[in-house]
């Protein structure tokens, strides 16, 4: 089963913003943190407590978008089946897609991050959404490859972050999340609204993470172990430098055949990781992934990387990369693009938020 009218304007609308991005004038908009909606897509929504008390304070504050975008997204996933099986191993196949999800979960419950859980539960529990289809929109991305470009460099003797999102789905609505958990370090993310775990995220601690799928194989494939959006979680809240971070990758049960970026206030590194190998594949003053597909853009616009101004109206556009979001890390700020009706986040307004304002 697949849904031929939606994958035929989904490229359609990839196609018209290839088009659109040689004439493209991208702008930079200054926001405050304190308003609750920065456009029909983004939303800003600061949280504090236990993380099921954060999951309820979201789920109230987000409840007609969570509703319209669940269901989207489950409408997607049952149209698409036949698409979105073939990642799925052969012990948990079943001619129903959400069967075959939920015998994933079983599988796997153990190794999921608690605090994501959690989040999830009192998301259901003030939105009255059913925690099973919470459960359903989230365990899908471990279903799909996202192919993105991830970047770190030194400028100007300030570390500057910048990750594009590629994941082919419906229209739907992000959500720039700050969470002030108990006893922790308070962290922000940027994800659809609907997804519970951390696909680009940054700390107080100035701990930035952004992941993408790996072309080539790493080691030994599992999807059973924690996800690298609930390790992401744990990484955010609990890290205050690189070493830090490693512990915590090499310690988890990791999943899947990942290109992670994780930065501090000094400096940037990749690495590899999968369930049986953990590789620190790039550590200088600049590391990048980028798609095979994506090279030569990459490379030929990579002259555009001096400076931000240069790296947000030339590289991002010219390099065609950000279906879904992108955000940058630089001096104490950060830069969100998300993609709305027409235009790609690669095309469209890059809104300017202080981390300071943010966090407080």
């Amino acid at each position: 089963m697949i849904n031929i009218f939606y994958w035929f304007f989904y490229y359609l609308k990839c196609a018209f913003n290839l088009l659109y991005s040689y004439c493209s004038n991208v702008k930079i908009k200054s926001k405050s943190s304190n308003i609750k909606k920065v456009n029909d897509y983004l939303y800003i929504n600061k949280l504090s407590g236990t993380y099921f008390e954060m999951g309820e304070q979201y789920g109230k504050a987000m409840k007609s978008v969570l509703e319209k975008d669940v269901t989207k997204s489950i409408n997607f996933i049952n149209e698409n089946q036949s698409v979105l099986k073939r990642k799925i191993p052969y012990k948990y196949r079943s001619d129903n897609i959400f069967n075959s999800m939920m015998l994933l979960y079983e599988d796997n419950k153990k190794h999921y991050n608690p605090d994501v859980i959690n989040f999830m539960k009192g998301i259901s529990s003030s939105s009255d959404i059913k925690y099973e289809s919470l459960l359903h929109v989230n365990l899908i991305g471990d279903l799909m490859d996202n192919h993105c470009i991830l970047l770190g460099k030194k400028l100007n003797d300030k570390v500057l972050n910048l990750r594009t999102l590629d994941y082919g789905c419906p229209q739907m609505s992000h959500s720039l999340t700050v969470f002030n958990p108990i006893n922790k370090s308070s962290y922000i993310s940027l994800n659809l609204s609907i997804i519970t775990g951390i696909f680009t995220g940054i700390s107080k601690e100035g701990i930035f993470f952004g992941e993408s799928y790996y072309d080539k194989k790493i080691g030994y494939p599992s999807l059973v172990g924690m996800p690298f959006h609930h390790i992401s979680h744990k990484i955010l809240s609990e890290a205050n430098n690189l070493d830090e971070v490693e512990e915590i990758l090499k310690n988890c049960e990791r999943t899947s055949n990942l290109q992670l970026l994780v930065s501090d206030k000094e400096k940037s590194r990749i690495y590899l990781a999968c369930k049986n190998k953990f590789i620190t594949q790039q550590d200088t003053d600049l590391v990048y992934s980028v798609t095979p597909n994506e090279k030569e853009n990459f490379n030929k616009n990579f002259g555009y990387l001096d400076s931000l101004d240069n790296i947000i109206k030339e590289f991002v556009p010219r390099t065609k990369s950000g279906e879904l979001h992108i955000m940058i890390s630089y001096d104490k700020k950060l830069y969100v693009s998300v993609t709305t009706d027409i235009l790609q986040s690669y095309n469209n307004t890059f809104y300017e938020f202080s981390l300071e304002e943010l966090f407080n």
